[in-house]
């Protein structure tokens, strides 16, 4: 059905906006200067680099956006495996999976509207699940988990949201995958 793909693909564009704004604010105000600036650059580009790829050339962006998917799976397991380690890189840089997820939510969102919409759903849907469960291992009783824990969902609901669409649309729709791709 393409009322609910235009919903999550509309809920996520106005989200990279919002959190994009937010997320370079909070970038540029926290360390602030050349630093912060990098920060932004480094999941800013890749974003909106990626979304081109998925709208333009989707034959280019499958791969690059898998790829970026497993990376992120991988350090999901790295924080599960190693919790301490992880909550030093925490505390110290931010939430950097979870800013990940954000970054790679986008051009999945743009990509799985037309083509391999129930695959990119299921990756949609367990990055949130999965990074929860691993940031669960993460927390602590101090202050970092009301951080950690309010970005997680901050990022985490409108992606799995957006991934459940998905999942309905492809199953309404009858069809999962377009074999025009360019």
């Amino acid at each position: 059905m393409k009322n609910i793909r235009k919903i999550a693909l509309y809920m996520m564009l106005g989200f990279a906006v919002l959190g994009g704004l937010f997320i370079g604010g909070t970038s540029l105000s926290d360390p602030g200067g050349l630093r912060g600036i990098l920060w932004t650059g480094a999941w800013l580009f890749p974003m909106v680099i990626g979304s081109w790829l998925a709208w333009r050339r989707p034959r280019i962006a499958f791969p690059l956006l898998l790829m970026w998917s497993m990376g992120i799976l991988g350090l999901l397991i790295w924080q599960a495996i190693a919790p301490d380690w992880w909550r030093t890189v925490i505390n110290s840089n931010g939430p950097i999976i979870t800013i990940a997820i954000f970054a790679l939510s986008v051009p999945l969102t743009i990509y799985g509207y037309q083509r391999r919409t129930r695959f990119v759903s299921l990756i949609l849907i367990g990055m949130p699940v999965l990074s929860a469960l691993a940031a669960s291992n993460t927390s602590d009783n101090d202050h970092a988990p009301i951080f950690h824990g309010g970005s997680g969902m901050a990022i985490g609901l409108p992606v799995f949201t957006a991934g459940v669409l998905y999942l309905i649309a492809s199953f309404v729709d009858k069809r999962d995958d377009i074999s025009d791709e360019k």
